[in-house]
């Protein structure tokens, strides 16, 4: 929702995560702002990474479940290395938008058959980006809401998905470029992504709202989402006897 917020309103080109936690920095009591928000994105990334490794979420075990479980624990990489850029600009120290991306690009290009593996990252954020397009038509994500949700989250959370598809597709396409070309600077981070499509107005658009739409269903699903397993505790226990 910021960054919807900092493209319409600021018409700033500093419109990624890492422009997003500057902005947060900025505001008053920014610093305490920006702890909870790094715990929270740590907290999160330690939920996904718990989906990822015991299931929580109940997917099973078999090999659609096994993809969307690896699919978490990419979730969880990303959101603990979010949590992990906010502690940094609370020291004082931060990467311009884009250029974190571009430097694990190159290290993984660095590494025997890197161009293949970032290929294969690209080919992966594609399929993710198809899947968060069958999920934006199909509106599967609402068998997650509890049905007692308001009727206009679904409308909303079909256009939130849509943008990520969109987004998810522009970074999977340069990742597979820069693995083709074996050069760093074509991958795209959120950043670029999306001063990619400033010069389709209407794309621009409508991925800037979808992504605040995806946003506020984030919101909603902090009160109405159906998490399977509660007893996170218990089950962790089970798991690791």
């Amino acid at each position: 929702m910021l960054l919807a917020y900092l493209a319409f309103a600021t018409g700033t080109r500093d419109e990624g995560t890492v422009g997003v936690l500057r902005y947060v920095q900025t505001m008053p009591a920014g610093g305490i702002l920006l702890t909870l928000l790094a715990i929270g994105l740590c907290f999160y990334g330690i939920y996904r990474l718990h989906c990822a490794l015991f299931d929580g979420e109940g997917k099973g075990d078999d090999a659609k479940a096994l993809a969307i479980r690896t699919g978490y624990a990419g979730s969880a990489l990303a959101h603990l290395a979010l949590a992990w850029l906010a502690l940094k600009l609370l020291n004082g120290r931060s990467q311009e938008g884009g250029e974190t991306e571009k430097g694990v690009a190159r290290f993984i290009l660095e590494l025997p058959f890197g161009g293949t593996l970032l290929g294969i990252l690209g080919a992966a954020f594609l399929l993710a980006a198809l899947h968060q397009g069958r999920k934006a038509w199909t509106a599967s994500f609402m068998a997650d809401i509890d049905p007692r949700a308001p009727s206009w989250v679904c409308p909303v959370g079909q256009a939130g998905t849509a943008a990520r598809a969109v987004v998810f597709a522009i970074v999977g396409y340069s990742l597979l470029s820069a693995g083709w070309f074996a050069q760093a600077h074509h991958v795209k981070g959120l950043d670029d992504a999306l001063s990619a499509l400033r010069g389709q107005p209407l794309i621009y658009a409508f991925v800037i709202l979808g992504l605040a739409m995806f946003g506020l269903l984030s919101l909603v699903e902090t009160r109405w989402r159906r998490i399977r397993n509660e007893d996170v505790v218990a089950r962790f226990k089970a798991a690791v006897r």
